[in-house]
């Protein structure tokens, strides 16, 4: 199982590699990089988050029991910024930077990375946790967590409530929220519909590596700059997260698959849209692809160690 972990994550900093490579051909340019990140935004995610509402739920009644368990994950996603907007001010970090900082303390990558491993861990019975932990996460990433990159970005200059309202429901939003419609009206696409939104949601997890291969390539790996930075989140992200989110889960007497599952989908790596998203919001999307490689990489060996950990301690 440990080993399924590892392949999982290799994969991921495999397409990386790939993006990389292509950023170095004189026929793909900036505008290829431009192409990758707005589609990814506006078409990919979108129908992978329809997707997986309505795949995932499938009823009303699985929808409900989803967001009946949604306040823990809440209260981990709420402790987590917390917590980083106060190492954010400890450590001084530059503002250009900060929203990239509070984003990756924050916010695990559930889908690509997380799932797999609670699949081969816990089978399908863990399933269903990982997806409660998972709504809270991207919910909240696509709202406050964009709208922090937005808001440390170099071109902020204060938001209307329009403005406010219109990040919040950004695409990816509101391809959520049209799959929670769809399954709370019982609808069902045909199926020369919903194919070619199958086909577009494969893309978003390639095209997103791809895209921070692509970042890694033309900004350069300038990790001396950050060491403080990067320190701070790889200690916050592997280590006293999922301690926080232990201690959470025993005050709250939670069973112990969901605190199984809740501690080691905390100790993840940063999502991938990230490095898209930053991209897109005007921060700084080079420190964002820095951390996301440096936590994925560092993943490999994490993951196994928690894998091996709990099968041996509390499975």
């Amino acid at each position: 199982m440990a080993l399924q972990a590892v392949e999982s994550v290799v994969s991921l900093l495999i397409l990386i590699g790939v993006g990389w490579w292509l950023a170095g051909r004189a026929w793909f340019g900036a505008a290829g990089a431009s192409l990758f990140s707005k589609y990814t935004v506006n078409v990919a995610v979108p129908c992978f988050m329809f997707y997986n509402m309505v795949d995932v739920c499938g009823s009303r009644e699985k929808l409900a029991s989803l967001l009946s368990g949604l306040p823990f994950p809440v209260l981990i996603v709420c402790s987590s910024l917390a917590f980083g907007m106060l190492l954010a001010h400890l450590l001084k970090v530059a503002p250009q930077r900060k929203g990239v900082f509070l984003n990756v303390i924050t916010f695990s990558n559930v889908v690509f990375v997380g799932l797999p491993v609670v699949s081969a861990l816990f089978g399908d019975d863990g399933l269903p946790y990982a997806m409660i932990y998972y709504l809270a996460n991207t919910l909240f990433f696509w709202s406050g967590g964009v709208w922090l990159l937005r808001r440390y970005s170099d071109g902020f200059s204060g938001s209307s409530p329009v403005q406010m309202i219109r990040g919040i429901f950004s695409p990816p939003i509101v391809g959520m929220l049209l799959g929670v419609a769809a399954v709370l009206l019982g609808l069902r696409l045909p199926d020369f519909l919903y194919r070619p939104v199958i086909m577009l949601k494969n893309t978003a997890t390639p095209i997103a590596m791809l895209f921070i291969g692509i970042v890694i390539r033309s900004t350069g790996m300038e990790a001396v700059e950050y060491v403080r930075e990067l320190a701070a989140v790889l200690v916050v992200r592997f280590v006293l997260t999922p301690l926080l989110v232990a201690a959470l889960a025993a005050a709250f007497h939670m069973e112990l698959m969901t605190q199984e599952v809740f501690v080691l989908l905390s100790a993840m790596p940063a999502m991938t849209q990230l490095g898209v998203m930053a991209k897109e919001s005007g921060s700084d999307y080079g420190f964002a692809a820095l951390l996301i490689t440096l936590t994925t990489a560092v993943s490999m060996i994490v993951i196994p160690l928690y894998m091996a950990l709990m099968e041996q301690f509390l499975l």
